[in-house]
């Protein structure tokens, strides 16, 4: 063997012993509240990623951009209309989009969308629609290096700011909470904190199998991704997918550019327990949702930090994104990652969709969490 030879060897093992570690994560054996003779599914062809729910009830979903379905000329992002999903805001615009990541319905009219700039090789991109006509409001790209790993987004209370969560590049870029004021159209924050970062753990797929990818010298870990705020609008929750606490941050201090990180920080609260999440929503009672990737399903975190699992089925490849409409339903989407994400990264064929499908779009009607198999 070369002497070029016994370097890649060298390297790719202290890849190996830096990024492909990781410890099993305790797994919750609870039984579940909700049984899965009562939910509702759509069957899909391409997987979904990121669901969201207006104050009206219109129900949005994008597939999921490692899909990558433009590929295949097929549409991005959709709006289930009487039960069957329809191209968003219309079969001709599907062009707009490149990657669409997260979406939020926000409370003042809009759509939001965010495209990372790690799908597409540029700049970060925020769009938002009207959601009554369907225009475009909105089409702006971040400067190049701003919230490259933007997965999930939502809209300040008061509907003048953007929060996006950044993952950060698995354990090689920082995990970090990005605030975007909209009239200015700039970042005005850039919040970095340990408990945007993984921890030590690695993901369990369905199979039982350790999520890893580049052939087992990375394991799957993921920074924050899950944003919510709370009812009243004075905490933003947040999710670390590869950590087990669920953390909280004053919402105005977070919005306030004059507060400093180092203040914001000591304000940083933890909640409680939580599974190796992606999805967060709050429900009607102010309590926290997060789908759980390990066990296929959804738990639920009260105001307190107490933990009860709301779900879980083997049906469930990757409990991926959740929110909850204001009739109190709640809609899960299985993105079924591990079942075709290729070592490379890159995007699987079509053959290895297909044989991964079809996919599912969840509903779960409004529960009584009194008691919650007595649904509504």
């Amino acid at each position: 063997m070369g002497t070029s030879g016994v370097v890649l060897i060298g390297v790719l093992a202290i890849a190996k012993l830096l990024y492909g570690g990781g410890q099993p994560f305790p797994l919750d054996d609870a039984d579940p509240a909700i049984p899965w003779s009562v939910v509702q599914r759509v069957s899909l062809d391409m997987p979904p990623g990121c669901v969201t729910v207006a104050p009206s009830g219109r129900v949005f979903f994008d597939t999921h951009p490692f899909a990558a379905p433009r590929r295949f000329g097929l549409p991005h992002v959709f709006e289930l209309v009487d039960g069957t999903p329809r191209p968003w805001p219309s079969e001709a615009d599907q062009d707009l989009f490149v990657a669409p990541f997260g979406l939020h319905a926000d409370d003042h009219g809009r759509l939001w969308v965010v495209e990372p700039a790690t799908l597409d090789r540029s700049a970060t991109r925020l769009l938002a629609f009207e959601l009554a006509s369907g225009d475009l409001l909105l089409d702006h790209s971040l400067p190049d290096g701003q919230a490259r790993f933007a997965q999930d987004l939502r809209t300040s209370p008061d509907g003048r700011h953007l929060i996006l969560a950044d993952t950060g590049a698995f354990r090689f870029t920082p995990g970090q909470l990005v605030v975007f004021d909209i009239e200015a159209r700039q970042v005005v924050r850039t919040l970095r904190h340990d408990s945007l970062d993984p921890q030590d753990w690695y993901i369990r797929r369905y199979d039982g199998a350790k999520h890893a990818v580049g052939f087992g010298l990375l394991t799957f870990a993921v920074g924050v991704d899950g944003i919510t705020f709370s009812r009243d609008g004075r905490w933003l929750y947040y999710a670390t997918m590869s950590h087990d606490t669920l953390f909280r941050v004053p919402a105005p201090l977070l919005l306030d550019p004059t507060v400093s990180d180092a203040r914001l920080a000591q304000a940083i609260e933890a909640v409680g327990d939580k599974p190796q999440s992606d999805g967060i929503a709050t429900d009607r009672n102010g309590d926290v949702l997060l789908t759980d990737v390990e066990r296929g399903g959804l738990v639920r975190i009260s105001e307190t930090g107490q933990r009860s699992r709301v779900l879980a089925h083997p049906s469930i490849v990757w409990a991926d994104s959740v929110e909850v409409g204001p009739s109190g339903s709640i809609w899960l989407t299985d993105s079924a990652i591990p079942a075709y994400l290729r070592q490379t990264l890159q995007p699987p064929s079509r053959q290895a969709l297909q044989a991964a499908g079809p996919y599912q779009l969840i509903e779960i009607p409004r529960p009584d969490w009194k008691n919650p198999r007595q649904l509504r």
